[in-house]
């Protein structure tokens, strides 16, 4: 019984912690609680500009296991990214998204921002300029 009061007691202040938050932001010129806008706050506070380190670490979760570490592949099974030229970032986009021979498609599982920070951690292995 004492550990079911207890559950109560959190899910309570859990329930009052958010009450406090949504007035917060009403009182702080944010939107009323449980409108469109105050929704799409905190999504679109949790997308990250695209950057190298998000790149890496997006690399690290999809790419490593066929492409290598630090882009450099242990077989000629898998293509060498250090190969990948700067200025065919189309062909880059459509052959992850798509899938190109024994490459899958990763549309849907790898998000935009992951696709764009993983090309500038290419990149930036490659010593390519940052505009490329």
């Amino acid at each position: 019984m004492r550990g079911r009061r207890s559950i109560v007691t959190l899910l309570a202040a859990l329930g009052l912690a958010a009450a406090g938050v949504a007035g917060a932001q009403a009182v702080d010129g944010g939107a009323p609680a449980g409108s469109a806008a105050s929704a799409a706050a905190p999504a679109a506070a949790a997308a990250p500009a695209p950057s190298v380190a998000a790149g890496r670490r997006a690399y690290t979760s999809y790419c490593v296991r066929c492409h290598g570490i630090n882009l450099v592949v242990g077989s000629s099974a898998f293509y060498d990214l250090r190969s990948f030229p700067a200025t065919d970032k189309a062909r880059f986009l459509h052959s992850v998204n798509k899938g190109v021979r024994a490459m899958p498609a990763w549309e849907g599982i790898v998000k935009p921002d992951e696709l764009e920070s993983i090309w500038l951690y290419i990149g930036s292995v490659n010593g390519w300029p940052p505009d490329a």
